[in-house]
């Protein structure tokens, strides 16, 4: 069972168990087990966002968000949808000024719900 400290750490990274819980037919352990599959299919991603950004491929930062923000959004992890979807918004609209701290956002976020998934 995800204790209340780990469900109150997840909705810090914005992430509400007990929805989503109840989106996996109201089982824990399938939310638990794709929870997990999250980060396999996400590190990459995250690698390759990184990168990109890093070079100022904006191009490849914008693909990279994207992808990125769909696979948040499958499992409900806001801290990491949201600023993702800010770069791929901003970039599509030529916004070049804040997708750096955006990422930033993105990447911290990302790291505190990685890290809090060895727990559960």
């Amino acid at each position: 069972m995800i204790s209340e400290e780990i469900r109150g750490e997840l909705l810090a990274v914005g992430l509400d168990t007990d929805a989503m819980i109840e989106k996996f037919m109201d089982s824990e352990n399938m939310f638990r087990k794709y929870y997990g599959k999250f980060f396999t299919a996400a590190d990459g991603v995250v690698e390759q966002l990184a990168r990109s950004v890093s070079e100022g491929d904006l191009t490849q930062t914008e693909r990279s968000a994207h992808a990125l923000k769909g696979l948040a959004g499958n499992i409900g992890l806001n801290g990491v949808y949201d600023p993702a979807k800010k770069i791929v918004d901003d970039l599509r609209a030529g916004n070049t000024e804040e997708y750096r701290h955006d990422f930033e956002s993105c990447r911290k976020a990302y790291e505190t719900a990685r890290e809090i998934s060895e727990r559960i």
